[in-house]
Parts: C-alpha cells; sequence; structure tokens
C-alpha cells in the first residue's frame, strides 16, 4: 500500500511537471518556427546581453550586503531606518525585483529545449505537440539550457545572498512586503520570492537541466584546462564558468538537492505580510556557506603581478600624467566575455607635485580628490561599483599590464585629458557598454570621453556602439599611442613592445 501511495504521488508530481515544461514551451517566444541560424543568432544576442545581467547582479550583491551593514548600524542606533535609509532601501528593492525579472525571462526562454532529454516526458509532450520546437543542434540547445540554468541558478544565488540576509531583521522583512505606489512595489514581494525559492517544480527543472548539462558538457571540456580552450566555444566556457562557480550549484553538488536548505531555513507565518526565516545556528551556517563563494564567482585567484614590490616601485617611476593603463585577467570570470585580450582600461592622472607642475592642483574638479591624492591614489578607473580614484596596489592584482602614451600631446592636450578624467569620478557604471550616453560611464569610454583628440576605433554591437580596451591598444599600430612598459602572463617584455603588443590583438 505505501509502495502504491509512492508511486501515485511520483506520477501526479511528474504530471504536475509534464504541465509546466509543456505550458513554458507552448508559451514562449522560442515556440514559433524559426531557422537553425535564426536560433543561434538570437541565442548569441542574447548571451551579450546576459553578461551585462550578470555583472549588475554581482555589483546588486555588493551593494546589498553594504546595505546591510549600514542598515543594521542605524536599526541599532535609532530602532528605526532613517529617512535617507529607507529611500535607499527602496530603491534596492526595486533594482532586486528588475532583476529578478529579467532574469525570470532568460530562464523561461529556453526552458522547452530541455523536454526531450526526459524520456517520461517525451511521450506526453510529442502527444500534445510542444516537442515541434525542438530542431535545434546539439551545440546550440547546450548553450540555450546552460543559458537557462545559469539564470535559474543566479535566482537562488541572489536569494541566498541577498534576500535570506534580509529577513534576518524583522523591521527590514515588513519593508520589503510593504507595498509603496511611489516606487511601484506592491505587496508580498518577500512571500513571492520565498514561494519561488521553496517551489518543488522550479528545483525539479533546475535538476533535469543540471543532469543534462553534466552529461553534455564532457564532450566539449573533456578536462578544465583553461590555456586549451577552443576559442569557438568561448561562450560555451563562459556559461559554464558561471553555473560552476554559483554557490547554489556547489550545494546541489554536495547535496544532490536544494531542498537541503530547507532543514536550514525554517518559514514561519506572522503576518499575512511578514514571512519569518529563522536560520539555524546547528549544522551549517547558511550565509557564511554562500557568501564563502560569492568572491569566487568573480576571482579564482589572485594575479601574477600582485603585491610585487620591485615591479609597483619601478611602475611608479615610469608613469605619467595622461597615461593609459590596459590590463588583463584571465581568473577573473568577468575577463571571460569581454571582446579581444585585453579586458580593462584605466587613466593614471599623477601625483600633487605633477598636477600643481600643470596648473591643475586647485581646479574645482580637482579639489574635491586631493587628499586622496596625498595617499597615492592616482588611477582613475570605472568599476562596478562606479568611476573612482585607487592607488596603483588597488590595480596590480593582474596577469598582464601595458602602459600606453601618446607622445604628440600638447600640455594644453594633457590638462584637457585630465580634466575630463576628473570629471567622470562618482559616475555609475555603464552596464549597456554605450558611449552615446553621458551619465554611465564603462572603462574602455573613460578613455573614449577623456582623450577627445583622438579618433577611437568603436564597434556597433547589439544596436549600441560600444569601444573595447583592444580597440584602445590598436592606436599603436597607427603610432598615435607608444608602449612604455607591458607585462605578459607577469613578466616583463624588454624588447619589441609594440610588435609584442600588436601581436595580443591577434592572438
Amino acid at each position: 500500500m505505501l509502495q502504491y501511495l509512492r508511486h501515485s504521488i511520483f506520477f501526479l508530481f511528474l504530471f504536475f511537471l509534464q504541465n509546466a515544461i509543456q505550458a513554458a514551451c507552448l508559451n514562449t517566444s522560442d515556440s514559433s518556427v524559426k531557422t537553425q541560424l535564426e536560433r543561434a543568432e538570437q541565442l548569441e544576442q542574447d548571451i551579450e546581453s546576459y553578461y551585462s545581467l550578470i555583472e549588475e547582479s554581482l555589483h546588486h550583491r555588493s551593494i546589498s550586503l553594504e546595505l546591510f551593514e549600514q542598515f543594521q548600524q542605524d536599526l541599532k542606533k535609532n530602532n528605526y531606518l532613517s529617512a535617507a535609509n529607507l529611500n535607499q532601501f527602496k530603491q534596492a528593492i526595486k533594482i532586486h525585483l528588475d532583476l529578478r525579472k529579467r532574469l525570470y525571462q532568460i530562464v523561461e526562454a529556453r526552458e522547452c529545449w530541455l523536454i526531450s532529454y526526459s524520456s517520461l516526458l517525451d511521450q506526453h509532450l510529442v502527444e500534445n505537440g510542444a516537442k515541434r520546437t525542438l530542431s535545434i543542434k546539439p551545440e546550440v540547445r547546450l548553450t540555450g539550457i546552460m543559458l537557462s540554468l545559469s539564470a535559474a541558478l543566479n535566482l537562488y544565488d541572489n536569494y541566498l545572498l541577498i534576500v535570506a540576509m534580509f529577513q534576518q531583521e524583522e523591521q527590514l522583512r515588513r519593508i520589503i512586503d510593504e507595498p509603496d505606489k511611489g516606487f511601484g512595489l506592491s505587496s508580498n514581494q518577500l512571500l513571492d520570492a520565498s514561494l519561488a525559492f521553496n517551489s518543488v517544480i522550479n528545483r525539479e527543472k533546475v535538476k533535469y537541466a543540471v543532469k543534462y548539462y553534466q552529461k553534455q558538457i564532457k564532450s566539449y571540456f573533456p578536462d578544465d584546462n583553461v590555456d586549451s580552450l577552443d576559442t569557438t566555444k568561448s561562450q560555451l566556457f563562459y556559461l559554464k564558468t558561471l553555473i560552476e562557480q554559483s554557490p547554489s550549484y556547489k550545494i546541489l553538488q554536495s547535496h544532490s538537492s536544494l531542498s537541503f536548505l530547507q532543514k536550514k531555513i525554517q518559514f514561519y507565518s506572522i503576518v499575512s505580510n511578514d514571512t519569518l526565516v529563522r536560520l539555524e545556528k546547528e549544522g551549517v551556517n547558511l550565509l557564511s556557506l554562500v557568501f564563502g563563494n560569492t568572491l569566487g564567482l568573480v576571482e579564482t585567484r589572485k594575479g601574477k603581478l600582485y603585491q610585487k614590490n620591485s615591479i609597483h616601485s619601478d611602475l611608479l617611476k615610469t608613469l605619467k600624467p595622461g597615461d593609459i593603463l590596459l590590463e588583463k585577467t584571465p581568473f577573473r570570470l568577468t575577463d571571460q566575455f569581454i571582446p579581444g585580450y585585453w579586458g580593462h582600461a584605466a587613466i593614471w592622472i599623477g601625483n600633487e607635485q605633477e598636477l600643481k607642475a600643470l596648473g591643475l592642483w586647485n581646479n574645482p574638479l580637482v579639489k574635491p580628490w586631493q587628499n586622496k591624492i596625498k595617499r597615492n591614489h592616482s588611477i582613475v578607473e570605472a568599476l562596478r561599483s562606479g568611476v573612482e580614484l585607487d592607488p596603483l596596489s588597488h590595480f596590480m592584482n593582474i596577469d598582464d599590464m601595458v602602459i600606453l602614451r601618446d607622445n604628440n600631446m600638447s600640455q594644453e592636450q594633457l590638462r584637457n585629458v585630465l580634466i575630463n578624467a576628473f570629471r567622470q569620478l562618482g559616475k555609475a557604471y555603464d552596464f549597456n557598454f554605450d558611449i552615446t550616453t553621458s551619465d554611465r560611464i564603462v572603462c574602455s569610454e573613460l578613455v573614449y570621453v577623456s582623450y577627445l583628440h583622438i579618433n577611437w576605433p568603436t564597434e556597433k554591437t547589439m544596436g549600441r556602439y560600444t569601444i573595447s580596451p583592444d580597440h584602445i591598444a590598436e592606436k599603436v599600430k597607427t603610432n598615435t599611442l607608444e608602449v612604455i612598459e607591458l607585462y605578459l602572463n607577469g613578466l616583463a617584455i624588454n624588447r619589441n613592445h609594440n610588435n609584442r603588443l600588436i601581436k595580443t590583438l591577434s592572438d
């Protein structure tokens, strides 16, 4: 009798899972008839957009952690959030919900590509005509499923790393669930997120996708040697890295199911708008479990030039105001999807004495940064946290670096370059990588808007114009810029600077 009951429950669950996936297949935007080429082209565009979304998600996690600590201090001091902090919190909630919506769209767009993996699902779906959409090349199909899986894992990660953290504070929980017309927020947002996290059907979909991924990926990457990576498989490798560095994926590997977390997170209904999450202390600390993997999503090791004091001292003697610095960090996930060899660009603005010699030290744009400059902060760079002024030591967690200089620049042009660079400080990061907007800046765009006397090459991608660090390096070919110092794989290149740099652009 018990065995019969178990079978009945299993087939009932399977029925619901079949209908959930079938509904996704019949309603998804991919259900229209498309050619193989159209599917592949659309997938490539979606992955490019997904890169920006991941950058935003990582930045949002970092900001959320800072806000949580800030709000805790405010609550401890005043027992309530100040008006300024409440406004920040509402804005953060709105950003989180927008990210969640966009991630769900990625998940659902190709959810039905998975249906033929389970033979139990095949017969049901074929009978209902849902399988007509699955004329897809194996590699394209795997890539699409990996994109969907990565987005799903990102949703789980954001719940564990952000939502579960804020649920610890009763006042913060209630603020999340309160409606606010001014911010376009409805009630029960926290409850909706908790229900989605605990959805058995959602978890089973993820389990199916993980099984398919683990079986298929081995034929493309028999080992994890990045140096032997087929460059034509860069999108697969990027998605593979995203999936396998996900805290939720790591939990799945260790415990086979995210339901493991239900033993560590207990939900209690307090009032209709308040769902309490109690984090048990015994066994495993949930936050330390997932936060311990957060940095791994960004960085797998330290750079080969990291904390090299002799190199640091030599560079300080070499660098001059207006120099452009390009770097490469192959150990960071963010570098995997940036087109070309070089992954980041920055501008050296010099020290106090050099800025005084140029007559810029008391310029209104420079004055707010004088204290930082006196503390050896001389690099202007656009990071996910925004455009900031950093020390050289902060920049040196890298493998490769090149210093580029415009030796034909006049003193007046140099002053303009530096003033334009200072003008960008404090701006937000441009996750759309669009050079036609000026309120947000990406790293290579910082060089583009500062060196106005140089005609930079650009490229139109996804309907917007962009400039990459490689575009900047290309100016060495026309002798517009000169290579002053070059480090590759942690080693100084002492001869044929220009030729070695140009070679990196064709690698």
